[in-house]
């Protein structure tokens, strides 16, 4: 009994000092995905292997490729031109890390190229990804592992016939990797106001985050925002709105009614979500405005567009006439226009409208917005709306 007792005794030693429970910190066991030190049998020191994983946002580059200097004999600009930046990111969705190299040109239009590039740390990375020629150009990664890029379109309705000291960057494109292309695309934001873009919305962020423009914060406000903009409805600004879900201030959805104060005015209902989900002081964003017995059943929210676009949808007519289609571009501009005719003289109805358009971007394609108006028979005011956001080409 004795000596049994003795070998179990022993064996409950071994196993406990194995274990590390009890023992100094430097037996601990690492967790998968960790890289904590750990102690040998030996004494030594051994690092347990990092899990590789798809991390959001820029990310530090390797020491070898962070500087500007490194990508000149790479890209090999011309004289009047060098590498500005470097950021890198799992921009294809992969643990590996792509790098963004951008190039900008001297002289008063500050043109801007854009370079994505794989298997950074090889002697001949491989490019996967360019964009040259933006004037006044500048690109970024986004929250999402996105490239998102900003440049002037000289034929806007803010730059057309501008001298260049003049012009204002105001198109905003976003690019995604595609296993299925090989490369980046453009892709849309959900959003339709008060950011059209991507590029704009994180911007708006890091503006709300300092204190600025707090409205955005409100999903009341946003949707009153929506309603009161000269470029959409121009509603009074103090138009009631009531909120039909969501829109607390931890919530990431919202759904909000406006009501016009015009005689006969309409109600919007205008869906919302925070930026990147962000429920602890993210802005919101419009992601779709509808109006009760109104509908656009194609093309469907964020398809990719081109001239002429057949419209289809529903409505209620008046002598025939149910509203408006609108095309609207990256500054809300109208871009082509239709009256939407009923196929029934009044009452509950459908229609089917061909929109031609012309997109002052032509080098690329742009986000905007198809809209559905209709208006007041009193005062010819808008009283109701629907907005599906789009990929124009």
């Amino acid at each position: 009994m004795i000596i049994g007792s003795s070998l179990l005794l022993l064996v409950f030693l071994i196993l406990t000092g194995c274990s590390g429970i009890g023992g100094s910190s430097g037996s601990a066991t690492p967790t998968a995905g960790s890289n904590t030190p750990t102690t040998t049998g030996n004494g030594s020191t051994a690092i347990a292997s990092q899990t590789p994983v798809v991390r959001l946002g820029t990310q530090p580059c390797p020491e070898a490729v962070k500087d500007p200097a490194h990508w000149t004999a790479i890209i090999a600009p011309t004289a009047s031109a060098k590498v500005e930046s470097v950021s890198c990111a799992n921009l294809k969705g992969t643990p590996t890390l792509q790098a963004l190299v951008t190039v900008r040109y001297d002289g008063t239009g500050a043109i801007f190229d854009v370079y994505v590039y794989d298997r950074i740390t090889d002697p001949n990375p491989a490019q996967l990804f360019k964009l040259q020629n933006l004037a006044k150009g500048d690109a970024k990664i986004s929250a999402y592992n996105t490239v998102m890029t900003a440049e002037v379109d000289t034929n806007s309705s803010i730059n057309r016939n501008q001298p260049n000291a003049n012009l204002t960057q105001d198109l905003f494109r976003e690019f995604k990797w595609s296993d299925a292309v090989g490369t980046l695309v453009p892709v849309t934001f959900p959003g339709i106001f008060p950011d059209l873009t991507r590029y704009q919305a994180e911007a708006d962020q890091v503006q709300v985050n300092q204190g600025h423009q707090p409205w955005k914060l409100s999903a009341t406000m946003t949707a009153q925002a929506l309603a009161a903009s000269q470029s959409l409805l121009k509603w009074n600004p103090n138009a009631p709105a009531t909120i039909v879900s969501g829109g607390g201030a931890h919530d990431l959805d919202a759904v909000v009614t406006v009501k016009s104060t015009s005689p006969r005015g309409g109600t919007i209902r205008v869906t919302m979500s925070r930026l990147e989900q962000n429920s602890n002081g993210g802005i919101w964003e419009a992601t779709s405005v509808t109006t009760d017995d109104m509908s656009i059943t194609a093309p469907q929210n964020r398809d990719r567009l081109s001239s002429p676009v057949k419209v289809t949808g529903t409505g209620s007519a008046f002598e025939g006439k149910i509203g408006r289609v609108i095309v609207l571009d990256h500054l809300y501009t109208d871009i082509g226009h239709v009256d939407a005719t009923g196929a029934i003289g009044n009452g509950s109805t459908t229609f089917s409208s061909s929109v031609t358009y012309n997109s002052t971007f032509k080098t690329g394609v742009q986000e905007g917005v198809v809209v559905l108006y209709s208006y007041s028979n009193i005062d010819s005011s808008i009283a109701g709306a629907v907005m599906v956001k789009e990929l124009l080409g």
